[in-house]
């Protein structure tokens, strides 16, 4: 009877230990995804708010801001608060050229660029994508923040992910479409890139009809440079 007593309480032991470490580990998991979790769930409510903020959404499977000036070249334009600058950057199918932005190169402040002259060259994914200036002006700003930041340029192409600040030569920007007209523009140019990936490429489009990001290592090297040639010449 007592050598059982004795196993018993060495089973007692041994369960105890075993949920103690148990609890340790659940205690140790807890401290560390509870906050993750938070920070996560904090993160996705702030990137929510901030695109109802700007009234952000999709038109034909391309994200879009109402408001903006659309330009060939996928580039959009917003005239700053003052000092008659547009700020440029680039829209939802320019940024799915790259799957990452990493680095950013500019021309120097003061530059006079012509319409189709290169304002910004971006890096990632051993590629490189150059973008176009939409209208003829001096460049006067660049982005800090992306130099800082490349990632900026696709995490929030539509707002802190701008390129540069240009004071246009002269008011051919104001013919640049914008809301219902852009919308317009948008889904065409969302069913030709469709259309350019299956016809050209041979990379059909999901489901029969959803854009499909450009993933560098399906469509080859040699396919990337001609849908690059396709959409962003000015």
């Amino acid at each position: 009877m007592s050598a059982i007593i004795e196993i018993l309480q060495s089973v007692g032991v041994f369960v105890t230990g075993v949920l103690a470490r148990f609890g340790f580990f659940l205690a140790m998991l807890a401290a560390f995804v509870v906050p993750a979790l938070a920070i996560a769930l904090s993160r996705s409510a702030l990137e929510r708010r901030r695109e109802r903020k700007l009234g952000l959404r999709t038109i034909a499977g391309v994200n879009y801001r109402p408001g903006l000036r659309y330009a060939p070249g996928h580039t959009w334009l917003k005239p700053r608060a003052s000092g008659g600058a547009l700020e440029v950057g680039i829209d939802d199918l320019a940024q799915r050229l790259l799957p990452a932005v990493s680095a950013v190169d500019f021309p120097r402040i003061g530059s006079l660029v012509a319409r189709g002259d290169t304002v910004v060259t971006l890096h990632g994914g051993g590629r490189e994508v150059r973008i176009r200036a939409p209208i003829p002006g001096t460049l006067v700003g660049l982005n800090a923040s992306i130099v800082n930041d490349p990632s900026l340029v696709k995490r929030d192409g539509y707002a802190r992910g701008w390129l540069v600040a240009i004071i246009p030569s002269d008011a051919s920007w104001t013919a640049l479409p914008r809301d219902a007209e852009a919308e317009g523009w948008i889904a065409r140019e969302s069913t030709r890139w469709n259309r350019f990936l299956e016809d050209q490429l041979s990379f059909g489009s999901a489901d029969g009809g959803d854009l499909v990001a450009p993933a560098p290592w399906l469509i080859g090297e040699t396919g990337w440079r001609a849908l690059v040639g396709a959409f962003l010449t000015v």
